[in-house]
């Protein structure tokens, strides 16, 4: 080996030290299920632990594996246990997940379970459990690997929790929104909704902006969802509440990308409201359109110092973009709200709303 390779071996990646902490944080980022395994000690009493290291193994023969650190202090149990029970735990679940986290001696206490093989308990209310008897046990490092056998298994329609990023999560289908009909018009499909709310769930993790989510009611755009900021807002939001068009930065994009016959009647009425309010800046047909175009352009509506009578006394600044379906219509609005003081179009927030909307979008067959 010459002099240049060993220099090579010695740079390489893969013959650097890994940082346990960053391998933790790497690996958190596969989102995985949550389990609870369950078995009995040698005087039958039920012992249980949280669990995520659990994946398949084998169809023919049905064989699964998960693994258990070798200085836990059940270690002992697991390592000479018999058999065994996997409790998928449900999206309903999240309290049994913590209290099997934590150690303690009372972990079954007010928890309902069911005798499965030869006594072991398996928790109920779970999406799935598969009752295995150990097949074999693999030294892996810090981690025993038990390899099972499963002998049986009991299913039910519930969904399960997910856990990724240090975060539980709830499960919701992928789908393209190849299913929505492209007559749809301006009706946010419940589809729609169901994907968009763990997009807004992230934006509002990473911004920390106050966040909601808007549709076309039967009586205008209405917030039907959102979540707020830490700091929350002087603001009185709810569920189901109908937003002006060209009062609020939701409706504004509704406005702008829906078709005329379903806003005309309203934007008359809000030009009409206002006719008598001095420097009022919406007051003709022409000065409504000319705005429009702008949100058009942009494909983002944003409006300042915004107050909507029994909602808020001072005035918030919020920013809207839209969401389209496959085909081409507007179903929905992302909205993210601030401070009138601090919050602007310009904030680095807003890209992040602006590329969830477009994500969102993608999502649903949409093709600019």
């Amino acid at each position: 080996m010459n002099a240049i390779t060993q220099t090579a071996v010695a740079e390489s990646p893969a013959a650097s030290a890994i940082d346990p902490t960053e391998l933790r944080r790497c690996l958190g980022s596969f989102v995985t299920g949550v389990t609870v395994i369950t078995v009995l000690d040698e005087d039958g009493k039920p012992i249980g632990m949280t669990a995520n290291s659990f994946n398949s193994v084998s169809l023919d023969p049905p064989l699964i594996v998960w693994s258990l650190r070798t200085n836990a202090r059940a270690y002992p149990v697991y390592s000479t246990a018999k058999r065994f029970v996997v409790n998928i735990l449900s999206e309903e679940q999240v309290d049994v997940s913590n209290r099997f986290a934590k150690s303690g001696p009372d972990r079954f206490d007010g928890v309902a379970t069911t005798p499965g093989i030869g006594g072991v308990p398996m928790i109920d209310g779970c999406a799935a459990h598969l009752e295995c008897r150990t097949e074999a046990t693999y030294p892996g490092g810090d981690h025993l690997l038990f390899l099972g056998r499963v002998e049986r298994i009991v299913g039910s329609a519930r969904k399960p929790l997910a856990f990724g990023a240090g975060k539980y999560m709830v499960v919701h289908p992928y789908d393209s929104g190849a299913d929505i009909a492209s007559g749809s018009g301006h009706v946010a499909t419940l589809n729609a909704v169901h994907l968009a709310r763990p997009i807004l769930e992230d934006l509002n993790r990473e911004t920390d902006k106050t966040v909601g989510l808007g549709v076309w009611g039967n009586l205008g755009p209405t917030l039907i969802w959102w979540i707020e900021a830490r700091k929350a807002l002087d603001v009185r939001l709810r569920c189901g509440m109908v937003l002006p068009l060209l009062g609020s930065s939701t409706g504004k994009v509704f406005a702008a990308f829906s078709e005329p016959q379903l806003t005309a009647r309203y934007l008359d009425a809000e030009i009409a409201a206002v006719q008598h309010l001095e420097g009022a800046p919406f007051k003709t047909r022409e000065a409504v359109e000319e705005h429009l175009g702008l949100v058009r352009e942009h494909c983002l509506a944003s409006i300042y110092d915004a107050i909507i009578q029994d909602v808020n006394e001072r005035g918030v600044n919020a920013v809207s973009a839209p969401v389209f379906d496959a085909a081409g219509a507007i179903v929905l609005a992302l909205t993210m709200m601030g401070e009138s003081a601090t919050f602007t179009e310009h904030d680095p927030a807003v890209a992040k709303l602006r590329d969830a909307a477009r994500r969102l979008s993608a999502r649903l067959g949409y093709r600019k």
